[in-house]
């Protein structure tokens, strides 16, 4: 069912702020000086807004026909969406509290016309736990609200202490022609990756067979053995991803 929710970073305390009279939200984006949540509904044809805390005061800001709006972006007085279906997709302006007069920007930028975000640096100001050595964290530190952090692994998974990153002991090796990538073996629900994909346009162009020799479970290790189709040759490279070697020189492959 379509809606628009809040969590904090590390997804926990999650909290449905619209679930009715919506059908598919593309576009979100948050006023910090109104503390107002905006968002463009692509089968309404709408921009509304609400109270981005308690998600009442519901208002529509905008209510259009024949468009096909896709993103919106709150700055200052105005708002600012993407509509593919007006003048070969347009980026528009109008006025927060009554958009109904609007300016079009520009023109002409095609169907695929998607995402528009505002940059300003008035608006990148404050701080929190994690700014000051990453909140003590190995890699991620998701900012909770009131001083508070929670650690978390792009690739591995969290030990006991709660900050530090462990490997997993084993997963599935995959290539994707010019790049590997892996998944876990078991846990088809987790789809962080255990190790972070890797991607060399110089060494891969055609990635055919892998081997994997398991030494220990410390980073840097373990070697990964592949051979390039394109450059007929087998290489190495530890699952880091550093240290890579061609083992093997040119050859043809059947």
């Amino acid at each position: 069912m379509p809606c628009i929710g809040k969590a904090r970073l590390d997804g926990s305390e999650k909290v449905v702020l619209v679930s009715m009279g919506i059908a598919w939200p593309n576009g979100i984006s948050i006023d910090y000086e109104e503390n107002k949540l905006y968002w463009c509904d692509a089968r309404t044809d709408k921009i509304e807004r609400i109270d981005l805390e308690t998600g009442g005061h519901r208002e529509v800001v905008l209510s259009g026909s024949n468009v096909d709006m896709f993103s919106v972006a709150v700055f200052g007085a105005y708002i600012y969406w993407s509509d593919r279906a007006h003048a070969n997709g347009s980026v528009r302006r109008g006025h927060k509290n009554d958009a109904t007069e609007t300016i079009t920007m520009r023109t002409g930028l095609g169907v695929n016309l998607k995402e528009v975000k505002i940059f300003n640096r008035v608006r990148e100001k404050g701080t929190n736990v994690c700014a000051r050595d990453n909140g003590g964290c190995k890699q991620l530190c998701l900012y909770r609200g009131n001083s508070q952090r929670t650690c978390a692994c792009a690739h591995g998974y969290l030990a006991e202490d709660g900050v530090t990153c462990l490997r997993h002991e084993g997963y599935l090796l995959y290539s994707g022609r010019t790049i590997l990538k892996s998944i876990h073996l078991s846990d088809e629900t987790n789809l962080n990756s255990p190790i972070r994909p890797y991607e060399n346009p110089h060494y891969f162009k055609n990635v055919i067979a892998l081997a994997f020799d398991y030494n220990q479970r410390r980073k840097g290790t373990n070697r990964i053995f592949y051979s390039d189709a394109h450059f007929g040759n087998i290489q190495l490279i530890k699952d880091n991803w550093e240290d890579r070697q061609v083992i093997v020189e040119t050859y043809e492959l059947g």
